[in-house]
């Protein structure tokens, strides 16, 4: 089977190009991107496309740069394909961020990619990523530390990035380039031993082949596949269950509720954790991470764990949060009646009088409503956040108390307090928000003027 067979076999196995779709080609000028866009070129009448491509300069070699952005956008001319170029900083972002520069440029990379798709209309990206990249790909996954995602390696596509070369070899991309007699630029660093992938491929890998087995690299794209099968049912039902467990509060932080824990084997709990941490979009997942989540859950113990420079979680309550803490909630004053749309938590809160024959004990039993003695009352009443040192007698019981010790008493989650609306008058504390009304404001059979307030999710 010739190359561009081969590819278009997994273009229809992975439904990765759709007629009409808008494809930019990440272009470096090596050997892998040259011919993906030579074949993609040769395919776009038959599946109706249209393509770009677009060279990302990381600043690692300025002078080799030059030379590969000449190369590039003469190719793309007689292609007549349009041709887009952005540079980005990789060593100096490797240094504030204190990342390798391989993740660093890989993490930029598509983000430059993207932005460029964006703003000229492409719907998807293609990059040249084939067989061999799989397998040094789950080697270096191996040797890190990952589970069976890493094992499995990249996918054919995610999100909108899809790769036509997933299911050739490196050695088919040169012989089609060479029968073809296309030319292509060769990177140095591809040879240096400075980067890990370089030394898994130029070392690991053949030493594997000459020692272990000739067929090895054939082994390690087997064993993915038969991973990748179990993974699929795997993952439908973790979904299932991550879907009955998981919450998104008002505020946007992310819960797992956690209290069936010991009804689930280890490897669930992790896969639970893996996909929370996926849905808050935290990129770089690795065993350790998720291990020390798993820590967490099995002791119980409330404290906060740092996830990234401003992701973190927290078990309570058996509940796991994942946030981003720092957001406060926008006083505002309020006049009766009238709504108040909050846009940090996003609910609505709704102040009215009502009639002394309504059902109020229906309201002590809602906690998302609260009826008060509206004359009791010291204007003027606003909404805001939960104040340091704030103090509040709660409706039936005695004596007052830190706001902060009784939400503490109750359990009230600590990650969610700073998304917990507090109505104040001029004396206080009203209404905790969907918790509890201040004892000084309670109704009592001398009540003859009541506010009903309610609060929901918008």
């Amino acid at each position: 089977m010739d190359m561009q067979t081969q590819i278009k076999k997994t273009i229809g196995r992975y439904s990765l190009i759709a007629s009409g779709d808008q494809i930019l080609v990440a272009l470096s000028g090596g050997p892998d991107s040259v011919a993906l866009l030579h074949i993609l070129d040769n395919l776009k009448e038959q599946y109706e496309i249209s393509l770009a491509a677009a060279y990302i300069n990381h600043k690692i070699r300025p002078r080799a740069a030059r030379k590969e952005i000449l190369f590039c956008s003469e190719m793309c001319k007689e292609l007549s394909i349009p041709f887009y170029q952005d540079e980005i900083d990789i060593p100096g972002l490797s240094m504030e961020e204190k990342t390798g520069t391989e993740e660093t440029g890989r993490k930029y990379r598509y983000q430059a990619l993207r932005k460029i798709a964006k703003e000229n209309g492409y719907n998807k990206i293609a990059t040249g990523h084939h067989r061999d990249d799989r397998v040094e790909t789950i080697l270096f996954n191996l040797a890190r530390g990952t589970g069976r995602h890493g094992m499995i390696g990249f996918q054919p596509f995610r999100d909108n990035v899809i790769r036509p070369l997933y299911d050739v070899s490196r050695e088919e991309i040169y012989d089609y380039l060479e029968d073809k007699k296309i030319a292509y630029v060769i990177d140095s660093s591809n040879t240096s031993p400075r980067y890990t992938r370089n030394r898994i491929r130029r070392r690991l890998i053949k030493l594997i082949e000459r020692d272990i087995s000739s067929s090895a690299k054939d082994n390690i794209i087997r064993f993915s596949e038969i991973l990748r099968a179990e993974e699929e049912f795997l993952a439908e039902y973790t979904s299932k269950l991550f879907g009955k467990l998981h919450a998104i509060t008002p505020g946007g932080k992310n819960t797992l509720d956690l209290k069936n824990k010991l009804d689930y084997d280890v490897w669930l709990q992790r896969r639970l954790l893996v996909r929370l941490l996926k849905q808050c979009d935290v990129d770089e997942i690795d065993y350790a991470l998720v291990e020390r989540l798993l820590k967490k859950v099995k002791i119980g113990k409330s404290g906060k764990i740092q996830i990234s420079a401003e992701l973190y979680a927290d078990y309570l309550n058996e509940k796991l949060f994942v946030f981003r803490p720092g957001r406060e909630i926008k006083s505002a004053y309020i006049e009766i009646p009238g709504r108040y749309d909050l846009d940090y938590p996003r609910v609505w809160i709704k102040f009215e009088y009502i009639d002394e024959d309504e059902d109020i004990e229906r309201y002590k039993r809602d906690k998302s409503a609260a009826c008060i003695d509206a004359e009791k009352i010291k204007l003027p009443l606003s909404i805001g956040g939960l104040k340091r040192g704030l103090r509040i007698h709660p409706f039936g019981r005695p004596g007052r108390k830190k706001a902060r010790d009784f939400l503490t008493d109750i359990k009230y989650p600590r990650p969610l307090r700073d998304e917990l609306p507090v109505v104040y008058d001029n004396e206080g504390v009203v209404w905790l928000a969907g918790i509890e009304i201040d004892q000084r404001l309670a109704i009592t059979r001398r009540t003859r003027k009541i506010l009903k307030i309610e609060i929901g999710r918008r």
